[in-house]
């Protein structure tokens, strides 16, 4: 019904209408004069005529709409002029409060310290704020530019470029290499983006101090402990008999324990604090290097009387850091070993998956971890179970490491487990590591 009424309005119904009325009279005239032919035929003309005006100033009033007062059109557009004037009232509506909302953010963003700066989706600069003028040396000529060009920083063009972004990146400010920038990108409105630029020099400074504190007093601490730890060992072989054997052995016991702390330090630091350099990278056979997992922790697997299961014997190369990568997965299976419980199935496999990643997992099927502790497994010095992990020998720096050592190579730590049913350790390196085959050149054949 609502349909039928809105045609009843539309002009052109109305035009045959008035087609038909009118027709009728000049038959009855034409045929009255024996004219009939041509009076049709100027009645037509006239029509036409009739027609093109009515959409000539309906045309002329659409075209200039904003001064449409001044333009008068045909009655019989009034259902169409109405719709016209409703929808633009509401665009205009729209519009209005979408430019209060952007003013009223480009006032907010006028007072905020971090640098923010509009792109279009080909980069180019829209609109920046002062704090941008100051902190990235732009000026009122930059906006219409590329920001690619106007800062020319190799990792920042390539985080910008990515379609799968981090959520930040830290690089140094193209004005003076002594600060620091963090930059991240959001979605702004439609086809846009917004790019925010922050000062962290004072936290990367802080950062990197803590860094520096923990290495040096590592350094400095592994130096008397070495001594400490080899008259321990010599009092151990001697049989004077003077020194309890037992306070020997705990003393052994904490001196190995605190190496270990210190040696895990040390490693996390540097995993934090440097890049992987390219002549560290080499071509890795995951069949072998499983291998020599099971090989290492042969001793380990006998105590805990594991039932180890390697599920694939494929050749399947990666590029890596073959030392980190090692570390990464000797840390997850003894892990499994010596947590899992004792009298556990552990499985070891490897794959590509759909997308071209080389996925590794190792899964067991022991005590498992409490759900709520399972997001902070990769935290430094966390323990699930504090005397627990103490007893076996742990840092709690182990999982911190496997991770920093994923995020190096641009890959991911997951883990999944349910209490009494097991864990799954899953490590995922990018399609751009997946090696179809080993060189024939590496030292790895």
């Amino acid at each position: 019904m609502l349909k039928k009424i809105k045609l009843n309005k539309f002009s052109s119904f109305q035009d045959v209408i008035y087609f038909i009325i009118f027709l009728i009279p000049v038959v009855l005239v034409g045929n009255f004069f024996n004219v009939l032919f041509y009076s049709i035929v100027i009645y037509q003309a006239i029509f036409i005529l009739y027609m093109i005006n009515s959409q000539y100033l309906f045309e002329k009033w659409i075209f200039d709409f904003q001064n449409n007062s001044l333009i008068s059109y045909p009655n019989k557009y009034q259902y169409a002029i109405k719709e016209l004037k409703d929808n633009k009232i509401s665009i205009d509506l729209v519009t209005s409060k979408f430019s209060a909302l952007e003013n009223r953010f480009k006032e907010l963003s006028e007072s905020m310290p971090d640098a923010v700066i509009v792109v279009d989706k080909n980069f180019t600069t829209e609109w920046f704020n002062q704090a941008s003028i100051k902190m990235l040396a732009l000026n009122e000529g930059d906006v219409g530019k590329s920001i690619l060009h106007l800062i020319r920083n190799p990792d920042f063009m390539k985080y910008i470029k990515s379609d799968k972004r981090k959520s930040h990146i830290n690089f140094l400010s193209p004005r003076d290499y002594s600060i620091t920038l963090q930059s991240f990108v959001v979605p702004y409105g439609e086809n846009r983006q917004m790019i925010t630029f922050r000062d962290v020099s004072e936290s990367d400074k802080l950062d990197k101090m803590r860094q520096d504190f923990i290495a040096n007093v590592s350094h400095e601490l592994k130096t008397p402990l070495t001594v400490i730890f080899g008259y321990l060992e010599m009092l151990s072989f001697s049989d004077d008999g003077y020194v309890d054997d037992n306070i020997i052995e705990e003393m052994l016991k904490q001196s190995k324990r605190m190496d270990n702390l210190i040696s895990d330090l040390l490693k996390l630091t540097k995993l934090q604090s440097t890049g992987i350099p390219d002549k560290d990278f080499s071509t890795a056979n995951l069949k072998t290097l499983i291998k020599d997992l099971y090989v290492s922790c042969k001793p380990e697997i006998k105590k805990n009387k594991s039932n180890v299961k390697i599920l694939n014997t494929k050749d399947i190369y990666i590029r890596c850091s073959y030392e980190e990568v090692y570390s990464a997965f000797l840390n997850l299976f003894t892990n499994a070993i010596t947590y899992a419980g004792e009298n556990v199935t552990i499985e070891i496999n490897y794959y590509i998956n759909e997308k071209k990643q080389t996925v590794i997992t190792f899964q067991d099927y022991g005590v498992g971890i409490p759900e709520d502790s399972v997001e902070r497994l990769t935290e430094r010095f966390y323990r699930i179970d504090k005397g627990r992990s103490r007893a076996f020998g742990g840092t709690g720096l182990g999982l911190s490491i496997v991770k920093h050592i994923m995020n190096r190579h641009d890959g991911s730590l997951d883990i999944q487990s349910t209490l009494g049913e097991g864990s799954t350790f899953t490590c995922t390196f990018p399609k751009s590591l997946f090696s179809m085959e080993l060189p024939k050149s590496s030292s790895n054949i």
